[in-house]
C-alpha cells in the first residue's frame, strides 16, 4: 500500500485487535471520527483480526490492514508497516498490541501512546504473565492512558507518565430513534416497564446475578420485562440461560443486537453487573446519555460515572432480593426514576463530550511530538504528568 505524504500532517498508526462492539473499539471509533474532522492527521488502523462491526468506520475512508496471520509474523508484519506509512506515532489499544509495537517503535524512534487499560479489575496480579508484559509495555510507552482513575489505580503504570482520558460519546448517536413502542413490538416486550442490561455474554459480566434479579421479580409481578443483550464470548453458558429462560416470556436474552440504543431508550432502567471492575462503560454512558437511572457494581470506574442516590445506585455484596427491591421501588416511583434520569444526562452532556476526548488526546499528540509544528525529526518528550 502506498501512502500520499502531505506536509505538515501528523501521521497516527492506531494498532487495535479489531473493532468488534466493545467499550474500546467505539471509543477508537469516536476518535478516528473526532480527527477525521480536524483535516490534520493522516491515519492507519492496523488490526490482528478483521472484524468490523461498525459500517460508520467505512465512511470516514480511513486505510486499514490485516497483520499476523500466521501469529509468529505479526511483530515483522507490523515493522513493516511502520516502514512504509512512517507515523510520526504509534497509538496502541490493547496489551498484546502494545507489545507488538515495541520492536518497531523502539527500532525506528517512534513514540507510543499506549491506551491499553480499559478495565479496573479489583484484584489484579502485578506478577502474572500479563502483569510482567504491562511492565514492559509501560517501560517502553510514552504515555500511559486509562479511561478511568480506577484504571490507573489497579494496573499502577508510572504516574509521571499516566493520564486518563475520559470516553466521549456522541450526544447525535442518540437523536431521532425509533418509536418505543416499535422497538418494544420488534423484541416482543409488552410490559409496560422494561429493565435492560447492556453487556457481552462472559466470565467479567455476571449474567447470573442478572437472571436471579429477573426471575425474582417476574415470580411477583407481570408488567417488568427484563433484556439483557450483547455478544456471546461463553456459548456454553449462554445455551444454558437460554434453556433456563424457555419458559419464562419476561426474561429475554436475544444476544448481539444492532439497535441498542433504540432499545435502551424503550426502557426505564440500566443495569451493569460486573463484579470484576469496569473502566468508563459505554454501555452506562449510553443508559445516562438517553436519560435512565443506573443500577451498577461499587467497583472500578463505574464510581466516575454513576453518583450513589444522584443519578442511580452502586451496590456492593447486596443479595438479589435486595436489588431486586430497588428496581421494584425505582418503577413504582416514576418522579423519581425521572429526576434520577435527568441528572443522568446532565453528567455526560457537562463531561463526556466528543470534543473534551478528542481535545484531550489531542494534547497528548502534541505533548509527544514535543509541540514541533512540521512534524519532522520529531522525537519523544517525556515529562511529568498528573491525573486529570
Amino acid at each position: 500500500m502506498e501512502f500520499p505524504f502531505i506536509k505538515n500532517r501528523i501521521r497516527v498508526l492506531f494498532f487495535i485487535g479489531n473493532l468488534q462492539t466493545g467499550g474500546k473499539e467505539r471509543r477508537l471509533l469516536e476518535l478516528l471520527t473526532y480527527l477525521k474532522r480536524q483535516d490534520k492527521y493522516e491515519m492507519l488502523l492496523i488490526m490482528t483480526k478483521e472484524d468490523i462491526f461498525y459500517p460508520e468506520f467505512h465512511h470516514l475512508g480511513i486505510p486499514y490492514k490485516v497483520i499476523g496471520q500466521p501469529r509468529y509474523t505479526v511483530f515483522s508484519s507490523f515493522l513493516k508497516e511502520c516502514q512504509q506509512f512512517k507515523p510520526h506515532v504509534i497509538h496502541t489499544w490493547g496489551r498484546m498490541q502494545t507489545l507488538y509495537s515495541l520492536p518497531a517503535a523502539l527500532w525506528q524512534r517512534i513514540p507510543i501512546i499506549n491506551n491499553q487499560i480499559t478495565s479496573a479489575p479489583p484484584y489484579f496480579n502485578l506478577w502474572s504473565w500479563e502483569g510482567l508484559v504491562d511492565k514492559l509495555n509501560f517501560c517502553f510507552s510514552d504515555f500511559i492512558l486509562s479511561n478511568s482513575a480506577a484504571g490507573i489505580e489497579s494496573f499502577r503504570p508510572p504516574l509521571h507518565k499516566s493520564q486518563v482520558i475520559y470516553n466521549g460519546v456522541s450526544m447525535s448517536r442518540f437523536e431521532n430513534l425509533p418509536d418505543a413502542l416499535l422497538v418494544k413490538q420488534k423484541y416482543n416486550i409488552t410490559t409496560p416497564y422494561t429493565v435492560v442490561m447492556s453487556a457481552s455474554f462472559s466470565p467479567n459480566k455476571d449474567y447470573g446475578l442478572f437472571y436471579r434479579i429477573a426471575d425474582h421479580i417476574t415470580r411477583q409481578r407481570d408488567d417488568i420485562t427484563f433484556i439483557g443483550v450483547g455478544q456471546s464470548h461463553d456459548d456454553l453458558n449462554f445455551s444454558r440461560y437460554q434453556e433456563m429462560i424457555k419458559n419464562k416470556p419476561l426474561i429475554k436474552l436475544p444476544g448481539r443486537i444492532d439497535d441498542v440504543e433504540a432499545l435502551v431508550n424503550a426502557s426505564d432502567i440500566g443495569v451493569l453487573f460486573s463484579p470484576n471492575g469496569e473502566g468508563i462503560s459505554n454501555s452506562i454512558i449510553e443508559y445516562m446519555a438517553l436519560s435512565k437511572p443506573v443500577i451498577a457494581n461499587d467497583t472500578g470506574g463505574n464510581k466516575e460515572l454513576v453518583r450513589h442516590n444522584e443519578n442511580g445506585y452502586l451496590v456492593k455484596d447486596l443479595p438479589h432480593t435486595d436489588i431486586a427491591q430497588i428496581i421494584m421501588d425505582l418503577i413504582d416511583n416514576p418522579a423519581k426514576r425521572k429526576k434520577l434520569g435527568a441528572r443522568s444526562r446532565e453528567i455526560i452532556v457537562d463531561n463526556f463530550s466528543i470534543s473534551k476526548m478528542g481535545e484531550s488526546f489531542e494534547r497528548i499528540y502534541s505533548e509527544v511530538l514535543g509541540g514541533a509544528p512540521s512534524y519532522q525529526n520529531v522525537t519523544p518528550k517525556l515529562e511529568s504528568n498528573t491525573i486529570v
